[in-house]
């Protein structure tokens, strides 16, 4: 096929993800679809795009969620998108198989811990942190079950989250 083409059929992959309520944007999708899984695991609901720090809300508590798509055989180090605000209780990392798009591995990190592990980048205004650090944080909380459980229900029956309304 011509590149025209393959990107016509992800253009249409991506018209019927939105039909599905799985991804809200014509962005790459991973973003999206992590902070559902995470909606979908917890029970929350998702931020409007116009929230700056936080993407899921759990009654009182705003998650930031990140998410990351790797190759499994690749030795290169990657970093979640730059925090440009801390204004959050904790942040879910995911983690992505490149193929698959199954969930690798998912922990949940207070912000605390995200701010003081974060190295300011000047390049990208924001603050990083890397896959590999993340993932080995000593207060990082394993939410990989969870996170599968959800990816298999949104498989099986569909989106349930909703929006958040506050």
């Amino acid at each position: 096929m011509r590149s025209t083409e393959l990107l016509g059929l992800y253009s249409q992959i991506l018209t019927e993800l939105n039909q599905r309520t799985v991804v809200w944007s014509r962005n790459a999708p991973a973003g999206d679809y992590a902070e559902l899984l995470v909606a979908e695991a917890f029970g929350g609901s998702i931020a409007k795009s116009s929230k700056k720090s936080w993407d899921v809300r759990l009654d009182d508590r705003l998650l930031q969620v990140k998410c990351r798509v790797t190759d499994a055989a690749s030795t290169k180090s990657q970093s979640y998108s730059p925090f440009r605000s801390f204004d959050f209780h904790a942040c879910v990392f995911v983690v992505l198989d490149s193929v698959t798009y199954e969930v690798v591995r998912a922990v949940e990190v207070p912000r605390e811990t995200v701010e003081s592990s974060a190295s300011l980048s000047e390049w990208v205004a924001g603050s990083r942190v890397t896959v590999k650090a993340v993932m080995n944080l000593v207060d990082a909380r394993e939410v990989t079950d969870e996170l599968r459980a959800a990816q298999r229900d949104v498989d099986a029956r569909g989106r349930q989250a909703g929006y958040d309304t506050a």
